[in-house]
């Protein structure tokens, strides 16, 4: 890693509150087109039947799909976006252990970026997703905005 990186993974560490939390994600890679998150599955991401819920597996895909469209080499800046679309296909089911989420940028417009992800478990293949997002709040700039 970058020493550019290394500090985007501290800013970004230090700026995980509210659902992001609650997911329990942390981000391992994030670089420009790329973002890789891991994250250990535990009882509060499980559904009634016991495994983990459709909507965890969605949320780290859109989670790992925006941070890939907004990385900034500027410290204390950020980049910012919306997920437009995201289509999501869930491959197997987990009961619990640590999965790997990656997502790569596929193509990027002035306004909007495009991105494929997946999860993967030391099982296989557990979903893949792609997205549609859009930049907002001067998250297009490559040099992002101040963070207030």
């Amino acid at each position: 890693m970058t020493t550019n990186n290394n500090q985007n993974l501290k800013f970004e560490a230090e700026s995980i509150n509210g659902f992001r939390e609650v997911l329990g994600f942390t981000v391992t890679e994030w670089a420009p087109n790329k973002a890789v998150l891991h994250v250990e599955m535990t009882e509060k991401h499980l559904n009634r039947n016991g495994f983990v819920h459709g909507g965890v597996f969605m949320s780290l895909l859109d989670s790992a799909a925006g941070l890939c469209g907004t990385y900034c080499s500027v410290p204390g800046n950020v980049r910012r976006c919306i997920t437009v679309s995201m289509n999501t296909h869930f491959i197997s089911p987990v009961k619990e252990g640590r999965l790997r989420v990656e997502a790569n940028l596929v193509s990027r417009g002035r306004k909007m970026f495009f991105v494929e992800a997946r999860i993967s478990s030391d099982e296989g293949l557990v979903a893949t997703g792609q997205g549609a997002l859009r930049y907002v709040l001067g998250g297009d700039k490559e040099e992002g905005v101040p963070a207030d």
